[in-house]
């Protein structure tokens, strides 16, 4: 069965086409599968660069501002949910009074900013 995958299958093959399709009808199928080919991939390229797009907004009109690492500092593209340094959870931070953060699982406070509980290390 190897020899089919060289040169020597390429030949089969071809004869094959030519006894099924015939030698005048050939060359368009030929034509018509690379415009088949054609259409497809350009149809991909269209499908792929309209989701890049979408996937760098994350779907919204807005910018948001990077997002900071509460346990290793590391700045992270708006709308990351895991730190891409040491996995630590990025969720949304949850604003009690103006510059204040409240720990929802112990109830420290910690400054505007902090990602995390400094007390026992919930997302806030």
């Amino acid at each position: 069965m190897e020899w089919l995958m060289g040169p020597p299958g390429l030949i089969i093959l071809l004869v094959i086409l030519i006894l099924i399709v015939g030698p005048k009808q050939l060359p368009k199928l030929g034509k018509q599968l690379g415009s088949t080919m054609k259409s497809v991939r350009t149809g991909l390229d269209e499908m792929n660069a309209e989701m890049k797009p979408q996937a760098s907004s994350g779907g919204a009109g807005t910018e948001a501002a990077p997002v900071t690492c509460a346990q290793c500092a590391t700045t992270a593209k708006p709308g990351t949910k895991f730190c891409p340094e040491c996995g630590a959870s990025l969720e949304e931070q949850q604003l009690v009074g103006g510059n204040s953060l409240i720990c929802a699982q112990c109830g420290t406070a910690a400054k505007s900013g902090t990602k995390f509980c400094p007390e026992c290390g919930a997302p806030l």
